[in-house]
């Protein structure tokens, strides 16, 4: 715990909060579920890239996570908002999701393969959880901080009402991710977004 009793935002994850929490169990507390980095009330996309975007940022940008904790409680929503945030991670992390349905399946089965490289079988197979990942460390790895950030507003801006304002659509949600993962620098080699320690 910190020395004002809330928990501190530290690397991992931990038995109790007196060790130190990650965003997604100081979420699973704010929720009133049992100490967890997978509560129920929190979006599995949304869950999977902030247990990897904690624990690769530095002590002092983790904090920065802190008021998201509580913006991800009840994040949890149907298969179709589950399925935009899992495409807007892939499209910043550099997928197109141009053409058909058939064309979208194969470019999600070329996504798997590279996630199962990158990131693991499970996240290839548990693929809500793989895109979340896939692109915490893609962002991470190619735009820093800032952008990570800004990537992670435009996830919880997915199946969000905020009073009288319209949501945006699918198509203005995948523009925004589009431009997160523009005007980036050099590809990055494969070892650039291996994990961390």
């Amino acid at each position: 715990m910190s020395r004002h009793g809330q928990p501190r935002l530290e690397f991992g994850s931990h038995g109790s909060p007196d060790d130190g929490v990650c965003v997604v169990e100081l979420a699973s507390i704010i929720g009133g579920e049992d100490f967890s980095d997978r509560p129920q009330c929190v979006c599995e996309v949304i869950g999977a890239y902030l247990r990897s975007w904690n624990d690769r940022l530095a002590h002092s940008e983790r904090q920065r996570l802190r008021p998201y904790a509580e913006r991800v409680v009840g994040s949890r929503s149907d298969g179709t908002t589950t399925e935009l945030r899992r495409d807007v991670c892939f499209v910043a992390a550099g997928a197109t999701f141009h053409g058909g349905r058939l064309r979208r399946t194969l470019t999600r089965a070329r996504l798997r393969m590279r996630i199962a490289w990158l990131v693991g079988l499970r996240p290839a197979i548990r693929l809500n959880e793989g895109a979340g990942e896939y692109a915490a460390r893609l962002t991470f790895a190619r735009d820093g901080a800032d952008r990570g950030f800004a990537l992670l507003d435009v996830l919880l801006m997915i199946g969000s009402t905020d009073g009288d304002r319209r949501p945006p659509d699918r198509d203005e949600l995948l523009v925004r991710a589009e431009l997160i993962a523009r005007d980036r620098g050099p590809s990055v080699r494969a070892g650039a977004v291996a994990s961390p320690g």
